[in-house]
């Protein structure tokens, strides 16, 4: 960097607008090319943490389609489904660029304003997870979370585009950077049976995904299934950090420590 200019060995000068100043010491670089222009974004070591006050709460989040995630007090976060609701315009725009002539100035033209509609849309889906991302982390000290493997999930193509849409994998990379740089925690416990199990009494009552209501002939907890699940996902990560706590207690007490 040289007054407000990047240097990059075998490139040379490059005159930007800064968005901020950098913290930390830059690591790597990376340039890339977006629809409305050249990015650049800095790696850097470091950093130093600007820790939240504690509040001394923790929960369980369950990430849906039908609400974006649930939380295990019962409140939920829906997003509005950019792509779905720019479904229309993107399909003009592609349109408009399936009948422009190959090599043709006006096709490079529509060719443009298509990734610039899919940068909006994309843009929107960042800008929420950042969003929704820090009032998690502003409110509580720990969150407990799925471990998904959406490359999976997307293989069912009734629900692929819902869950691409939704955009759980970056939200959670997003949740984790920001509870980190915040001094909170971000833990992730296996998914499995999470929506099944009661969270009153522990039963595993096997469900549908039409199915989206809770009730349980055992203890008679009726509750939506998505509460349900951020329940267990609350519960679960609690008992394995309550594991390894204890864990370490007998082995403190067999050394005679």
């Amino acid at each position: 960097m040289d007054n407000g200019f990047l240097v990059l060995s075998k490139i040379g000068r490059i005159a930007m607008r800064w968005s901020r100043p950098l913290e930390g010491t830059p690591k790597t670089v990376t340039l890339s090319k977006e629809a409305d222009g050249w990015y650049v974004c800095f790696s850097c070591a470091d950093v130093p943490v600007q820790p939240l006050p504690e509040s001394g709460q923790e929960t369980g989040i369950d990430l849906g389609i039908e609400a974006f995630a649930t939380l295990s007090d019962g409140a939920r976060i829906f997003s509005p489904g950019w792509y779905r609701q720019a479904q229309r315009r993107l399909k003009t725009a592609q349109r408009r660029v399936s009948r422009r002539k190959k090599g043709s100035i006006r096709r490079r033209k529509a060719v443009t304003l298509l990734a610039k509609a899919h940068q909006k849309v994309r843009r929107q889906r960042v800008d929420f997870h950042h969003k929704a991302a820090l009032a998690l982390v502003r409110r509580y000290d720990t969150i407990y979370h799925e471990d998904l493997q959406t490359a999976n999930m997307v293989k069912n193509h009734h629900l692929a585009k819902s869950i691409s849409d939704a955009g759980w994998r970056a939200f959670l990379t997003i949740l984790a950077f920001k509870a980190a740089c915040a001094g909170k925690r971000s833990v992730a416990v296996p998914p499995a049976y999470t929506s099944q199990i009661c969270s009153g009494c522990g039963i595993l009552i096997a469900k549908g995904l039409s199915v989206r209501w809770h009730p349980c002939p055992e203890c008679g907890v009726s509750l939506h299934r998505d509460h349900n699940a951020a329940k267990n996902i609350e519960r679960l990560g609690q008992s394995r950090r309550g594991g390894v706590a204890v864990a370490a207690s007998e082995n403190r007490e067999s050394i005679g420590l």
